[in-house]
């Protein structure tokens, strides 16, 4: 992959690396929309008098737990109320709803009598009836897992206290991963346009409870425990009496964890009795109850309106702090911020604190009941309900039609660091309830911050609270709300999903997907074949080695490419030739300082520098510029020099692609910490004229810094373009030689020795991209294109960097070739040249078949290592992120796969670029890092590093996209065209 980052990184770019930068996200090319100064106000206004923390310390420890139609939670809907008023919004009022009965929480006790006696600790479920007194029973095992199974228990149940659950292992305990909740493989896209809607999970989930309560019901069972599957002696809790508030059919109760695998291990060794006893209370009649509503008005369209939400009710093991005491003192503070502030939306901005939702996001629903001849004003709603953990990003809710706009209003939240906001589905908050009903309804996907703990259990209370976490929510909250109250127009909405009837649902439901059967097939092909996938790379790597575009080696592996093509049994196999001004030969490289001691560097002649002609002896002079005008304090001084460029900063490593905040790049690089990734922009013509000036002034060489520690090199092309000889002799040199010769610098006067050998053709050169294709059956001008480059630097042998990318294309071709698809349209596969230099192969490739470049559905490439591929990279073609959905989804159901749901980002530096900027959809394999910092242009770049069962599953991956991209209905979405600038000509 051609990157050498960084520019204020120790001109490690010289020039070669701007293209490699282009776009990082859309919407932060132009900074200019409207919510940027308000949205600093917004971040400052919470970040410095956040009241968020005092507010849910009072809703804790003052009000407590907060159970649907208790006095507790009408008295938090007043106190919110006056609070909402305090801070200065309107139209603050209590919209009631009814429930059946209310509950409050008696006595529950348990032990287990027989074979042994242990005490047990349990919960009674919501809404759960008493026993009858102490009730002894044996405990029985019910692992009935569908209907027809229950008649194996009819008889055998009556007096039992039941369990269902098959437990999992409490320890060792499972690391909590704080990004479970974003980093997963994708969820099945929706159904499309005329078919039947995604059932929800909880209703298949609710209809097998019924039928179990209803015969257990039926076969007289004293009491049903279930496992609170929490470590510590935690409790969980849920309701039994569903959105009815009724009272459950069978007492019910939750044991903790440990009392719950103590019954286990005791049954499977004999028979286990048990006494249990619960008193609950019922209300006698219906109960009102109510959400909490206030208001900031519109400016200009009052009745339109933008809705933040949280539920204010709770469980009432602990004080409801993190479910959702943090959610709603978010919204509270952000309704505090935006009063304050009084930035005047344009639309209103509604505030809602919903109850119920914890007996089935009743509270919300009843919410949408209420206002249904508002909805069509309503343009969107953000809910905050996942705990005290920061705002990772928005789950849309598969609103694809709002993907663009959303990110234009999360622009400027920069210093948040959100990821990108994702498709994915939630059923459990109660956007769910708005969604169902047209409106788009998005939810704050959370980092878990001890959830899985707190989560209904006696743990969450006001000391679980992260409070910076809880204010970053509430700046999110705030920021997302006036952002979207200002957009010119309300929030897009998508068409209602269809409703056949249930028959028909279920005849069209069955019909055999042709294409995902072919899926099946190509991702079991290429794993049966991953023996010839390590062989191909393997002579790649060893027996040709390094090849650098221009060479002999290049030469050899592209014909060696094309005969592997012909040998499967390819069409069309050939070499399509371009030519470059110059190929170059690298010679040895060497360096020292002479004074004021003697210490031996590590170097490698930057491609394409010039000779030194021998051995230049000369002062070493630290050039570090941030602007233009700082070259001028070295004007007259570099006469015979050797120009060392930039003190190397600290550095970091890089992070997982996919937890990569949206607006920084996620390529596997090291980077200095705090990058500022626009300065690229900024430094593309300074570092131009630098070069130019360090030429004027006479300096004999340049050293360049390596990224990378432990004595690994990097390599670019330093001060050359287009394969003409560089403006100046030009090294890498290791990092750790860098740092010395600064340390020495500020010490005093460094005088060192360079001797940088290489020579030219002298003459242009032809090299080759290899193309090969399978023939599309019915639509054989139509192309969809799988790529990799072949030429790699020449430090290593290239087997990653892009021998693997090259190997998985070819492995990938080998699979839909023994697979024996027919695919409609045309799949191409090439192995592009040039790469390192700056894209050059496939530019050349686009310009050759620019004629053909609108029969092009789309390419993808497979450049950054040896890495799993994790998605793929849309490069901001919202247009066609729902279709991709479709075509990668088979990939993420396979297991081994998972892939997770493609990303919209845009990153340069490897070969979909061109195709890109000539409006192809374009896209490239997001990878895991997989030490692709170290090994990337370096020495290590050896076929040691390779991990074969990840380039295997890269090859998977290229074979589904290509066929199912190939199989489409019609060609992958195109993005707009670029408009050109004002008076462009």
């Amino acid at each position: 992959m051609r990157f050498n980052r960084v520019a204020i990184w120790s001109c490690v770019m010289m020039l070669t690396g701007v293209a490699g930068l282009r776009g990082f996200v859309a919407a932060a090319e132009d900074d200019t929309n409207g919510f940027t100064a308000a949205d600093a106000q917004i971040l400052s206004e919470v970040r410095e008098h956040s009241e968020a923390m005092q507010n849910l310390e009072y809703l804790s420890d003052n009000i407590g737990a907060r159970l649907t139609g208790s006095a507790q939670l009408k008295q938090a809907n007043d106190w919110t109320a006056e609070q909402m008023k305090k801070y200065g919004l309107v139209n603050v009022h209590l919209e009631p709803w009814t429930i059946a009965h209310s509950w409050t929480r008696g006595t529950a006790t348990a032990r287990i009598v027989a074979p042994a006696e242990h005490l047990l600790t349990i919960a009674s479920a919501g809404w759960s009836p008493s026993t009858a007194g102490v009730v002894r029973g044996p405990v029985v095992y019910f692992d009935a897992k569908t209907k027809a199974d229950f008649d194996r228990f009819h008889g055998k149940l009556q007096g039992a206290v039941v369990i269902y659950q098959e437990p999992s292992l409490l320890s060792p305990p499972k690391l909590e991963d704080v990004n479970e909740e974003y980093v997963r493989a994708m969820q099945a896209p929706p159904p499309m346009k005329g078919q039947p809607a995604t059932p929800s999970p909880f209703a298949a989930f609710m209809e097998v409870a019924r039928a179990r309560n209803d015969f257990f019901k039926q076969e007289g069972v004293a009491a049903v425990l279930r496992d609170s599957n929490k470590p510590h002696g935690l409790l969980n809790m849920t309701g039994v009496g569903g959105e009815k508030f009724d009272i459950g059919a069978i007492p019910a109760a939750f044991i903790t964890g440990e009392g719950y695998r103590m019954l286990w291990r005791m049954l499977k060794h004999g028979p286990v009795t048990i006494e249990i006893a619960m008193t609950n209370r019922l209300s006698d009649k219906p109960v009102e109850v109510y959400n909490t509503v206030g208001e900031i008005r519109g400016s200009e369209k009052p009745d339109e309106v933008v809705i933040l939400g949280a539920h204010l009710d709770s469980w009432d093991l602990g004080t409801g702090s993190t479910d959702n005491g943090t959610g709603s003192m978010a919204v509270l503070e952000a309704a505090r911020t935006l009063a304050k502030l009084n930035l005047k939306p344009k639309r209103t901005i509604r505030f809602v604190l919903f109850t119920g939702e914890e007996e089935g996001l009743v509270g919300s629903k009843r919410y949408v009941e209420a206002h249904k001849n508002d909805l069509e004003k309503i343009s969107g709603v953000l809910v905050h309900d996942t705990g005290t953990g920061r705002v990772l990003t928005l789950g849309l809710h598969d609103n694809y039609q709002d993907r663009e706009i959303v990110e234009q209003v999360l622009a400027p939240l920069k210093e948040l660091k959100l990821l990108e906001p994702s498709m994915m589905r939630s059923f459990g908050t109660d956007h769910a309830s708005f969604d169902d009903a047209g409106v788009p309804g998005f939810f704050c996907i959370q980092s878990m911050a001890e959830y899985s703990k707190t989560h209904h259990s006696q743990s969450d209370t006001f000391d679980k609270v992260w409070k910076d976490d809880l204010n970053q929510g509430a700046q999110v909250l705030a920021a997302w709300a006036y952002n979207t109250a200002q957009l010119p127009s309300m929030l897009t909405r998508r068409p209602l999903p269809y409703q056949p009837p249930e028959a028909v649902a279920k005849t069209e439901a069955a019909q055999p997907d042709p294409v995902a059967e072919m899926d099946a097939k190509l991702i079991a092909q290429v794993k049966t074949d991953e023996g010839q996938l390590q062989t191909d790379l393997s002579y790649l790597a060893d027996r040709i080695g390094p090849r650098l575009t221009g060479t002999q080696k290049l030469d050899q592996a592209s014909h060696w490419t094309m005969e592997q093509f012909k040998a499967l049994g390819l069409e069309n196999a050939h070499l399509e030739p371009w030519t470059i001004a110059n190929s170059w030969t690298r010679g040895p490289a060497a360096g020292r300082v002479i004074a004021p001691t003697e210490q031996m560097l590590t170097l490698a002649a930057a491609g394409w520098s010039p000779s030194t002609n021998g051995p230049v002896r000369g002062a070493v002079l630290a050039v570090g510029v941030q602007k233009l005008d700082d070259l001028q304090k070295y004007r007259g001084k570099l006469k015979g020099a050797i120009a060392l460029l930039d003190r190397p900063g600290e550095t970091e490593g890089p992070s997982n692609p996919m937890l990569t905040p949206y607006e920084e790049s996620n390529l596997p690089l090291d980077h200095p910490k705090n990058m500022a990734l626009l300065d690229f922009r900024g430094r593309r013509q300074m570092m131009a004229d630098e070069a130019k000036f360090l030429k004027e002034e006479g300096a004999a060489a340049v050293l360049l810094v390596s990224e990378k520690w432990y004595g690994l090199l990097n390599m670019g092309t330093g001060f050359s373009r287009e394969y003409q000889p560089g403006i100046l002799p030009a090294a890498y040199m290791a990092r750790e030689n860098a740092t010395l010769l600064w340390r020495l610098l500020d010490a005093g006067p460094v005088e060192a020795e360079v001797n940088i050998a290489a020579s030219f053709s002298g003459k242009p050169v032809t090299v080759y991209n290899t193309v090969a294709e399978i023939k599309g059956s019915e639509k054989p001008d139509e192309v969809v294109i799988i790529g990799g480059h072949l030429d790699s630097w020449d430090l290593g042998t290239g087997a990653t960097d892009n021998g693997t990318g090259s190997m998985a294309v070819l492995a990938a071709a080998r699979a839909l070739v023994k697979s024996g698809v027919k695919p409609k349209r045309t799949i191409r596969f090439v192995l592009f040249t040039g790469e390192e230099q700056g894209l050059n192969g496939s530019k050349a490739y686009v310009a050759a078949h620019k004629d053909e470049l609108g029969k092009i559905s789309g390419v993808l490439v497979h450049d950054t290592g040896t890495g799993r591929v994790l998605t793929i990279g849309l490069m901001h073609n919202y247009a066609a992120r729902d279709t991709m959905d479709r075509v990668l989804y088979p990939l993420a159901k396979e297991k081994s796969i998972g892939l997770a749901e493609p990303s919209l980002r845009s990153e340069g530096g490897s070969d979909h670029v061109p195709f890109d900027d000539a409006g192809v959809p374009a896209s490239w394999c997001i990878q895991e890092v997989a030490n692709y910092e170290k090994d990337h242009h370096s020495q290590t770049d050896t076929l040691d590093r390779v991990k074969w069962d990840d380039l295997a599953e890269g090859a998977q991956v290229l074979a589904v996209y290509a066929y199912n991209v190939a199989q489409l209905p019609e060609m992958l979405p195109r993005k707009p065209a670029k408009v050109a600038p004002s008076g462009a000509h």
